[in-house]
C-alpha cells in the first residue's frame, strides 16, 4: 500500500532525478554540438524555419534533459524508490 511522501522526501525525489539528468544534458550538449552545428542541422531538417543558432543549442540542451529525466524518472521508480519507507 503506497504511503503519501514527505515534503523532504519530494524534495529528495525530485533532486534525485532533475540534478543527474541535467548533468548528462550538459555532457551529451557538449559531445552533441561539438562536432554538429544546430544551424547546419536545421538547415538540413527544417529548412523553411528561421532560427537561430542559440535556439538550437537551447532546443538540444532541453530534448537531452528530457531523455535523461526519463531515464532517471524510470531507475527511481523501477529501484522502488517512492515505495521505500525511511525509519
Amino acid at each position: 500500500m503506497p504511503v503519501a511522501m514527505s515534503k523532504e522526501r519530494w524534495l529528495q525525489c525530485l533532486g534525485s532525478t532533475l540534478w543527474p539528468s541535467f548533468l548528462a544534458a550538459a555532457v551529451a550538449s557538449v559531445v552533441f554540438f561539438a562536432s554538429i552545428d544546430p544551424e547546419t542541422l536545421r538547415m538540413q531538417t527544417l529548412p523553411d524555419w528561421d532560427m537561430s543558432r542559440m535556439a538550437g543549442y537551447t532546443i538540444g540542451f532541453f530534448m537531452f534533459w528530457a531523455v535523461g529525466l526519463f531515464s532517471s524518472s524510470l531507475t527511481y521508480l523501477l529501484s522502488g524508490g517512492g515505495n521505500r519507507r525511511h525509519e
